[in-house]
């Protein structure tokens, strides 16, 4: 996983940080060399959230007996082999900024790229990286923390992004600014 001792100790170090602060604000990891991130095919691609189907409901036919009805199979959007996977990252401990990052976020997707989300152009998750049914996201964007992810699959294969620049964006005292920068960070790439 890491090349050599050193990036698994700051690493290991890093992540002790985090869990004894419960915020990582301005914390720099060592993380993958950005020309290496795509040349690796993705293993598990981001899927948008799987949507559930309705709950079976039993209902009285004309003869007063209850017979299941189907599930009505909703429809969810395609995974694209060229897409724009937006992930927000963060730990089980929760700071007001990171809180803030995480409303923001929401709210700048849902704004302006329901149409992207919709044809499968874009994905967005927030995630938890504590969480064991996230232990492979975590490998795979080396999330740490509170972080912003944008990861440019091109042909199947990955170019993370982490965008460490969201701490400087003054989420808190400047929304209107947070949300202008992360629609920009996205349309960059999207338009890339």
């Amino acid at each position: 996983m890491f090349k050599n001792k050193k990036n698994a100790i700051l690493a290991t170090l890093a992540i002790t940080i985090i869990l004894l602060s419960g915020c990582s604000t301005t914390l720099a990891v060592p993380t993958t060399v950005p020309s290496q991130i795509g040349t690796q095919p993705a293993n598990q691609p981001l899927t948008p959230p799987a949507v559930e189907p309705p709950v079976q409901q039993n209902t009285p036919d004309s003869s007063g007996n209850t017979a299941a009805t189907a599930p009505v199979a909703l429809p969810s959007p395609p995974v694209l082999q060229n897409r724009i996977d937006v992930v927000y990252s963060h730990m089980n401990q929760r700071c007001p900024t990171c809180l803030c990052f995480e409303e923001r976020l929401n709210t700048v997707i849902e704004k302006y790229f329901s149409e992207q989300i919709n044809s499968g152009g874009l994905t967005y998750k927030v995630l938890n990286a504590q969480e064991p049914p996230n232990a492979a996201f975590a490998r795979k964007y080396h999330a740490v923390g509170s972080q912003l992810f944008i990861n440019t699959v091109i042909n199947g294969f990955d170019n993370i992004e982490d965008i460490q620049d969201i701490w400087n964006w003054d989420c808190r005292n400047n929304r209107a600014g947070f949300d202008l920068k992360v629609k920009n960070a996205i349309e960059q790439r999207l338009n890339g």
